[in-house]
Order: structure tokens, then C-alpha cells, then sequence
């Protein structure tokens, strides 16, 4: 019997199958060779390599300048390409990146993060150990440590309280002896673009009162307060709306007769109440910060506050620049004035020269004179501590008299 040659139906769904799978092998090694794709591979990957070095280098020299920067609380999001808003982005720290990819790469954490959404870019970034994520919402990126603020911010994104300080817009945070945020308690430090410096005094309500207390010398009871800076109604909005407010680190500097606040620049004496008040309320008069002479409440907030350090503010013979200062704040040079931040001795809180130096005004009115704190070189210690008010006519000149600048955060 003749049988009839040809093709069974199982080998030939065999063969199909077969042929299915070698096309497949065949059209991914052509994708995978695709000299298009494969030159955006290696120009995505050399990118990525030198925004990652220039990135780990900005972190270095943020670093070198600032031995207590920790990159763990650095973060800046991506970069929208207008020229003038770089601050706080990718873009600011990566000079040399693209726009295009200044919209996919964050820095989280001090690390260089891809947030963006093509499918093949994410791939090359895993493949060079390049973290990958989502755009973190502007609200909770935070500004970091060392970022100028573009509005008034905290370093996380969350919440001004107390213990997560508020950024003034045109400021940045840095570790100056205190990291931020934990260090919330031992003097946080805040710097405009000029360098001037001012610390964080917070006010919990409960161990930080804000309140007058302070009895040594002229009776606070007796004494009223003169006019706040323009545009400040209420003394205590920015405590109750952020927790605490901002002092000048250092006492009021001359710098050719410019108001500033910073390290080892001479000291503004021989000038009046009324010029110490038109002064310190110019130095900032914006839509987010406005500046004037401490009331005598903050005084005697940071005076609490410097107590609960278990440091006397009752008799500053062992931590200021007094005519009686004792050891170790009798250090070559006490019981004159010397230039703004001149001892370690002399600083509390990471605030310099609070007790003794010069004289400071205040917006205090006692009768028909100003209220000044702090002691001075000249004065006793005990006698005219930290703490104590004593007054002069508002008109009075001495080579003894200065004054310190405290924020009003809007």
C-alpha cells in the first residue's frame, strides 16, 4: 500500500515555535547593537559619571569649608532650567548639567538620585549603582545645610518649630558647632550671602519661657518697651508661628560703616540709642525678615535659655569679658574691648560676647532713658552681669556702647 508523504501537524507547530523563538534572539541582538542606542548608552553613562564627580567635589569643598557639614541632611531637586532660579537645585552644585537632564536627577542625601521616567535611562543607572527614585515633592525636599532658602523654609521641609528651626529667604543653614537638626538646643547657625551670622534661640514654652524675669539691677516691672520695627505688630508671632527667633551671633560690627555681624571685625561703639535703632532696623527690611534691637523679653529669653546650660547669668565673671573676669574668661586681653568674637571663652550657645565687651542697647524704655544689658569690659561681673539692666539718656555716646541685631521672621 502506498502512503502519502508530508508533514505531521505537531512537527509542524514545532518548527513555528522554533522559528518564533530565533526571530526574537534575532531582533534583540539587533536592538542590543543598534549603534543609535548604543551611543545614548555611553553618552547617558559618561554624564552621569561626570555630574557624579562634580557632585562628590561640590560636597568636598562644602566640607573643607565646614568640618561639621554632613551630607546625610544635603538634598536639592531638579532644576527647571531658568537661569535665575538655581539655588537649591541640581544645577547649583552640577554647573555642567544639561538642562534635559537637570529634569531627571535629584540629589538625595548627598547622593546623586535619577527621578526620571524613561524606562532604558533607569537601566543604565542601576547598572552604575546610581540610586533611582521619584521627584520629591517640593514640600518635603527641604533645603539641606549650606542651601540659600528662596523662601522661608526649614532644612527638611517640614514643619518651624522649636526644635526644627525655620530658614529665613536669602539664608542657609550651616554646621557651625551645631548639627543640624539635631543639635536644635546648642545654637543653630544661620548665614545671609554676606556672610553676616545669627543663631537660633528656641522657645518650647515650658523650659524656654518667653518672658521677662531677669531682677538684677533696674526692676523689668518698671520698665516699658519702645516701638517695634515697622511692619512688626506683636513681638511674639514668630515664636508662636516657628518655635523661637533668630540673634545676631555677634555684636554689632563696622565694617566702613556698614552694619554687618561677623567674626573679628571691631566692635560699633560710640553710638547712641537712637542710631543703634535706626541702624538695626535697616539691615533687613524685606517681605520675609525684618531686623531691630532686642526687647528686653528676648533678652531675658536667651538669658533663660543660657541658664538652663547651668551657667550663671547672675554672675558672668567665668564666661564674658569683665573688669573681674575669673579663669578661664580671663584670657590675655579681658576687661577691654576687643574685636567681635575675639575668645572661645567668651561664647555660649554659639553666641559671642553676650556677657561683658560692650555695653548693648535694647528696646527697653526705663523713665526717660534706653535699657542696655550685657555688663561691658569695664563693668563688675556680679555687679553688672549678663543679665542686669542698667540705662542711659537715648542720646548718649560711649566708647562702651553697642548693640546687637535680633530677626523678626514674617
Amino acid at each position: 500500500m502506498k502512503k502519502d508523504k508530508g508533514i505531521s501537524l505537531i512537527v509542524l507547530v514545532i518548527t513555528i515555535i522554533i522559528i518564533i523563538i530565533l526571530a526574537g534572539i534575532v531582533i534583540l541582538s539587533l536592538a542590543n547593537s543598534n549603534p543609535i542606542t548604543k551611543a545614548n548608552e555611553m553618552k547617558f553613562k559618561s554624564n552621569v559619571d561626570t555630574y557624579n564627580s562634580e557632585l562628590n567635589m561640590a560636597l568636598s569643598d562644602i566640607k573643607l569649608k565646614n568640618i561639621f557639614f554632613d551630607s546625610i541632611t544635603f538634598n536639592a531637586g531638579i532644576w527647571d532650567g531658568t537661569e535665575g532660579n538655581k539655588t537649591g537645585t541640581t544645577k547649583e552644585y552640577i554647573t555642567s548639567i544639561t538642562t534635559k537632564d537637570a529634569a531627571k536627577f535629584e540629589i538625595q542625601s548627598g547622593k546623586l538620585v535619577y527621578v526620571g521616567i524613561v524606562q532604558i535611562e533607569k537601566d543604565w543607572a542601576i547598572e552604575m549603582n546610581i540610586e533611582t527614585g521619584s521627584v520629591t515633592p517640593p514640600e518635603e525636599l527641604g533645603l539641606g545645610v549650606n542651601v540659600i532658602a528662596t523662601e522661608n523654609t526649614t532644612v527638611n521641609g517640614e514643619s518651624a518649630t522649636y526644635n526644627n528651626p525655620i530658614i529665613p529667604k536669602g539664608f542657609k543653614a550651616i554646621n557651625d558647632g551645631a548639627v543640624w537638626p539635631t543639635d536644635w538646643n546648642n545654637g543653630l547657625v544661620i548665614e545671609d550671602e554676606s556672610g553676616n551670622q545669627f543663631v537660633w534661640v528656641p522657645v518650647d514654652g515650658t523650659n524656654v519661657p518667653y518672658a521677662k524675669w531677669c531682677t538684677a539691677g533696674v526692676i523689668y516691672s518698671d520698665t516699658t518697651d519702645d516701638m517695634l520695627p515697622a511692619g512688626i505688630t506683636n513681638e511674639t508671632d514668630q515664636v508662636t508661628n516657628y518655635g523661637g527667633f533668630y540673634i545676631a551671633r555677634y555684636e554689632a560690627g563696622n565694617a566702613s560703616n556698614v552694619l554687618v555681624s561677623k567674626k573679628n571685625m571691631t566692635v560699633w561703639g560710640n553710638i547712641s540709642y537712637i542710631d543703634s535703632k535706626t541702624k538695626a532696623e535697616l539691615m533687613y527690611n524685606t517681605t520675609e525678615v525684618k531686623s531691630g534691637l532686642l526687647t528686653g523679653i528676648q533678652w531675658d529669653t536667651v538669658m533663660k535659655w543660657i541658664q538652663n546650660l547651668e551657667m550663671s547669668v547672675l554672675d558672668s565673671t567665668t564666661w564674658g569679658n569683665h573688669i573681674n573676669s575669673i579663669a578661664p574668661a580671663n584670657v590675655s586681653g579681658y576687661s577691654s574691648s576687643q574685636v567681635a568674637g575675639f575668645s572661645e571663652y567668651w561664647k555660649t550657645k554659639n553666641i559671642y560676647d553676650l556677657a561683658g565687651n560692650l555695653w548693648e542697647w535694647t528696646n527697653e524704655i526705663y523713665s526717660d532713658e534706653r535699657v542696655i544689658r550685657s555688663g561691658g569690659c569695664s563693668g563688675n561681673g556680679i555687679t553688672f552681669s549678663v543679665s542686669s539692666r542698667s540705662s542711659y539718656a537715648p542720646g548718649s555716646i560711649d566708647i562702651d556702647l553697642s548693640f546687637r541685631v535680633v530677626l523678626y521672621i514674617l
